[in-house]
């Protein structure tokens, strides 16, 4: 009787160690999560200039919406944070917030962009993301900047083309 009542007891005590492992790990987010929480303040783009994103001056490349050449979508308008290109990736913080025209005159908070130059890239190999590799750009491009490597994610409005695609065809611009 002793031997089955240890045996129960150590058996209940691994069955709680291995509940409580489990929901440690189901409790940490993921990096998708840490994306969606950090970047919700953005859904006003006041908030978004507040903590240094904007767009680029007219006249500067990336200024405008951007389509597709192939009229298959757009992206937006992107709003900068210059101080996040910086080499690194960050789930946490984008280095552009995407703005999708809602047709009143609005934008709305659509996407997060993700960028490093391929000059300051020094992790080796192509960046990855969300378990995603970046899209590389080479220059010249369309963009008239450097090189870069670009991972759209669209947390905010859903893209029928999949969720790590650059364009959109629910977006379009004026």
């Amino acid at each position: 009787m002793r031997r089955l009542v240890r045996f129960l007891t150590a058996s209940m005590a691994a069955s709680a160690i291995a509940i409580l492992t489990v929901s440690l790990v189901t409790a940490s987010p993921s990096d998708m999560q840490i994306a969606r929480a950090n970047s919700a303040r953005f859904n006003s783009v006041d908030q978004a200039t507040a903590a240094g994103y904007g767009l680029l001056p007219e006249g500067a490349p990336l200024h405008e919406c951007i389509a597709a050449t192939d009229g298959s979508g757009a992206m937006g308008l992107h709003y900068i944070n210059g101080g996040l290109l910086d080499g690194s990736l960050d789930p946490a913080n984008p280095e552009a917030l995407v703005y999708a025209p809602d047709g009143h005159g609005n934008l709305r908070l659509a996407a997060l962009e993700y960028v490093v130059f391929e000059a300051d890239w020094t992790g080796g190999g192509v960046p990855t993301l969300f378990g995603q590799e970046l899209m590389y750009t080479p220059s010249p491009n369309r963009y008239e900047i450097p090189a870069f490597y670009a991972l759209h994610v669209w947390l905010w409005n859903s893209n029928p083309s999949g969720i790590f695609m650059p364009f959109n065809p629910d977006v379009s611009c004026p």
